[in-house]
């Protein structure tokens, strides 16, 4: 491994040169050559590009029957305006690495270069995936389909998110269910316009639709409380006019849940309560579930198991379920692997993820640069 001085400095030289260039989902082609020329140096035994900007890097270590290990980080930044003032602020207008792909990436390509040295020696082929379009567009899916686990065959897969809420220098790690799946869903409530001065003439889908917010908020409450989900509305939009009955109500909102069997409990009740708390009021409710679903993300046992160990005492923390959705559960459903947290926190100032004022000092990412080191050289 490379002196900490001399990986920090690697680490942060990386890390501040892509925080400049951030680009929105499936459009990071700043960031895919900029990858591209640091991995060329690196000398991998493979290197080629998926779709319109995904990147596979790999190193073989020699040895015949050898698994490999697959390490992925995501690429693509925020539409958000930056105003952290850092020296090496976003030059591209209007977006910002307000995420920590910047990080991400910064930490598999300081990994690499160990790997670049001591490929030879290690026990495992390494496969380094850069994905894009992870935010909002399942970018892995996509990955997962141009066949980026194959080719060699990825037989583990391992990934991290920053975490400003965990203490800087800490992973959190746990098997199980560690993030949720996602759906997004519209809720279209269908009645009859009328003029507002005779509603009896007509059905008002705004009340309808009030109903069936209502009624969906008690009928989850009522499911059962050993494996949390959560239903949330953010948009309703209905009417023309403010003296005239609503023919038409949508509501727009998101579903999180921890398991497949629940995502079908849930999709199944809210489609049934929903259709009933509109044929109170005489409307009717289409309820229509986008095919764009992140599936929970869900850390192998056995995987986690053997990783556990390669965490110093003081570094590892628990992993409680987070509600928010990543889409390294598309690889996580092909192959065993594990998504850990990395903290970056070093305070009650810290900015959240996705604000426009989020950063970390790359020094908190050497504990996780570290434990790919361990689990590359594990046997």
């Amino acid at each position: 491994m490379q002196g900490p001085k001399n990986a920090l400095k690697t680490l942060r030289a990386h890390r501040r040169a892509l925080h400049r260039i951030p680009e929105m989902a499936n459009h990071e082609f700043q960031t895919k050559d900029a990858l591209l020329s640091a991995l060329r140096a690196l000398k991998p035994d493979l290197l080629r590009c998926y779709g319109g900007t995904g990147i596979k890097a790999v190193f073989f270590c020699g040895k015949e029957g050898a698994k490999t290990l697959g390490f992925r980080a995501d690429m693509d930044a925020l539409p958000v305006e930056e105003k952290t003032c850092l020296p090496f602020c976003s030059q591209n207008p209007g977006f910002m690495h307000a995420c920590g792909h910047d990080g991400h990436m910064a930490l598999l390509l300081t990994f690499l270069g160990f790997v670049s040295a001591k490929r030879l020696e290690l026990p495992h082929n390494i496969a380094a995936i850069f994905q894009p379009g992870e935010e909002n567009l399942l970018g892995a899916r996509d990955m997962v389909r141009a066949g980026i686990l194959e080719d060699p065959r990825v037989d583990e897969i391992y990934g991290l998110h920053v975490m400003p809420s965990y203490r800087a220098g800490t992973i959190g790690l746990s098997a199980g269910p560690v993030m949720a799946g996602n759906t997004s869903l519209d809720i279209r409530v269908i009645g009859k316009s009328a003029h507002g001065a005779a509603p009896h003439l007509g059905v008002d889908s705004i009340l309808a639709a009030s109903q069936v917010v209502l009624s969906l908020e008690a009928r989850l409450t009522r499911l059962s409380a050993e494996e949390p989900s959560l239903l949330t509305f953010g948009q309703i939009a209905g009417g023309v006019v403010r003296n005239q009955l609503a023919g038409e109500t949508t509501l727009r909102g998101t579903l999180r849940y921890f398991s497949l069997k629940r995502r079908d409990e849930l999709h199944r009740v809210i489609a049934e309560s929903s259709s009933a708390a509109a044929a109170v009021f005489g409307a009717k409710a289409e309820v229509l579930f986008d095919e764009r679903q992140y599936p929970p993300v869900v850390n192998d046992a056995a995987v986690v198991s053997k990783a556990l160990p390669l965490l110093p005492e003081g570094v590892l923390v628990p992993q409680p379920r987070q509600m928010i959705a990543e889409d390294f559960s598309c690889y996580l459903n092909e192959r065993p692997g594990f998504f850990a947290f990395a903290g970056v926190g070093r305070g009650e100032s810290d900015a959240p993820l996705h604000s426009d004022r989020f950063s970390f000092d790359e020094e908190a990412l050497l504990p996780a640069l570290d434990f790919y080191i361990r689990l590359a050289q594990n046997p």
